[in-house]
């Protein structure tokens, strides 16, 4: 499996899992009226949309993918850290992701 390949698979299952648990954390903090859904929203769906971008989406220059995946898995991860897995996945893929960067800034 080439590296292009794993960024992509544990890319797309940590962007849309991020997306989903903000979603429901989200709406479970809103229906409870809690203010803590200014934390769940953020953190979640905005690095899961990062992760997203980062990962399907190599930028020119190609530190900005890498960026946008790490600043995702980070955010992300504090706010799924008691899974104790996911910010080990998050670890994961930035791992991957800079692995890629020097093939995408030598094309």
């Amino acid at each position: 499996m080439t590296r292009d390949r794993q960024i992509a698979i544990l890319g797309g299952f940590l962007g849309i899992g991020f997306i989903v648990m903000g979603l429901i954390e989200s709406a479970i903090a809103i229906d409870g009226n809690d203010s803590i859904v200014f934390f769940w929203f953020p953190a979640l769906v905005g690095g899961g949309v990062f992760i997203l971008l980062g990962a399907f989406k190599v930028f020119h220059p190609a530190w900005l993918s890498v960026g946008l995946v790490t600043i995702g898995a980070i955010t992300g991860s504090v706010a799924m850290a008691w899974t104790l897995i996911v910010p080990l996945l998050g670890i994961a893929l930035i791992v991957l992701v800079w692995r890629r960067r020097p093939l995408a800034l030598s094309q």
